[in-house]
Parts: C-alpha cells; sequence; structure tokens
C-alpha cells in the first residue's frame, strides 16, 4: 500500500509504520523534487548572476560621457548615488577667461545638495550646461562634443 500521508508542501509521501513504500513512489517524489527545485534555480526573477553580484558589490561606479549641448541631462543609473562627482577630461575644474569663471567639475550629496550644476535624483545624476554666465560664473558640465566623467559613490 502507498503512503497514506503526505507532506504539506510538496505533497511528498510520508509513511506511516503500518504503509508498504512502492518504487513508483520514489519515483513520483523525485519528480516532484525535481520540477519544483529545477524551476526554482532557473528562475531568474530570485537569483542573479556571478557578474550581477559583482556589479552590485561595487562601491563606485565611474562611467563617461559625451556632452550633447543641452542646458540640462539626465543620466541613468542602476542605483541612487549618496554621492556623485562630474569633471570635464583633460580640462582644469574652474578656468577663468574674460572675467567670467567657467566651472568643468562639480559634486553632490543625496539629499544634502552640492555644487552648482549638479544634481542628485532616485536613480538620476543631473548635470547642467549654461549658455551664459550668471554672477560671472558658468557651469559647463554637458557641453557639445565634450568628454566627462561620472563618479557615483553607493
Amino acid at each position: 500500500m502507498s503512503s497514506s500521508n503526505y507532506t504539506p508542501n510538496l505533497h511528498l509521501n510520508a509513511w506511516a509504520d503500518s504503509d508498504r513504500p512502492k518504487r513508483a513512489d520514489f519515483v513520483s517524489d523525485n519528480t516532484i523534487i525535481d520540477t519544483r527545485l529545477g524551476g526554482h534555480l532557473a528562475d531568474s526573477g530570485i537569483h542573479v548572476t556571478a557578474a550581477e553580484k559583482a556589479k552590485l558589490n561595487e562601491a563606485v561606479v565611474s562611467t563617461v560621457y559625451a556632452g550633447s549641448g543641452e542646458s540640462t541631462r539626465s543620466i541613468s543609473l542602476d542605483f541612487t548615488p549618496k554621492l556623485a562627482i562630474v569633471f570635464k577630461r583633460g580640462t582644469p575644474f574652474v578656468q577663468y577667461s574674460g572675467s567670467v569663471n567657467t566651472v568643468y567639475a562639480a559634486c553632490a550629496a543625496y539629499s544634502h545638495g552640492g555644487s552648482a550644476g549638479l544634481t542628485i535624483g532616485n536613480n538620476v545624476v543631473t548635470v547642467t550646461e549654461q549658455a551664459s554666465a550668471e554672477n560671472g560664473v558658468r557651469i559647463s558640465l554637458n557641453a557639445s562634443g565634450s568628454q566627462y566623467t561620472l563618479i557615483a559613490f553607493k
């Protein structure tokens, strides 16, 4: 006689002392276990790959972007950085010319503000490009054709 009792979750055989297990019972139980466990292991929605784990463990992410010349530009990330730093590659952070200080670098801390021209939102860093100076300062973090480095800290 097959099992008269079954486990609550997978409905596997839970034989009583008076039961007489059959080979078919074991095959059925193994099939249930293999199907459920195999499906669980193959579910990429609940498991992360080794590459994804490594990326999640990175404390700092850096990337390069080309300026588009737009007055504001949002750069999407897969996390909200606690701190972000942006600077134009190969240029001083600030350059003075003809009574205008052009700023090519900025930093910001999430929920604590930061330098003019850089803000952090949910999974987004936004940079500014000003066409003209305000009070002798012009922010240039998205000049067309210029290369910028973004460093974001998790």
